[in-house]
């Protein structure tokens, strides 16, 4: 839908966000959006979806689903976090890894992401891993958190 890649745009092309991702910091045209939400909806070791919440609000997606582990992913839209869209939706992303024969959702984030790391954990996930000074954001070199949870 058209509403569905206006916001995934905006948020691909969100420069915060991008620092957040770990994505490359720049422009990114239609086409690269485009060919970008095709290689995720199209990755046979992955899964993609939009969060609706009264309309589109964001993306969830697992990639790297092998071996009984999938990594995880999220990004919403400012004007719902903290209203519980999040939770739900990684509700339903572990459920699907489940589906999958997934035994173990695995994360990497930015350790100054402290807004998301208390929310991972929140879930149950546990610190695996920090790499010091592993990504360097377009400004700083960032220490990055691996986390995972096990799924049951």
């Amino acid at each position: 839908m058209k509403s569905d890649f206006s916001l995934l745009a905006a948020l691909r092309n969100d420069e915060s966000i991008q620092r957040q991702l770990m994505i490359e910091a720049c422009v990114y045209l239609d086409a690269e959006v485009q060919a970008w939400i095709r290689r995720r909806t199209h990755d046979p070791q992955g899964a993609f979806w939009v969060v609706d919440a009264d309309g589109p609000r964001g993306f969830v997606q697992l990639t790297q689903i092998q071996s009984g582990s999938a990594d995880l992913g999220i990004c919403l839209a400012a004007n719902v976090r903290g209203k519980g869209v999040a939770t739900e939706a990684m509700r339903l992303l572990a459920t699907e890894a489940r589906q999958r024969g997934c035994r173990k959702l695995t994360l990497r984030v930015l350790r100054v992401n402290h807004r998301a790391i208390a929310f991972y954990r929140k879930l149950k996930f546990s610190t695996v891993d920090l790499k010091r000074r592993l990504h360097f954001d377009g400004r700083h070199w960032r220490d990055v958190l691996f986390m995972e949870k096990r799924l049951r």
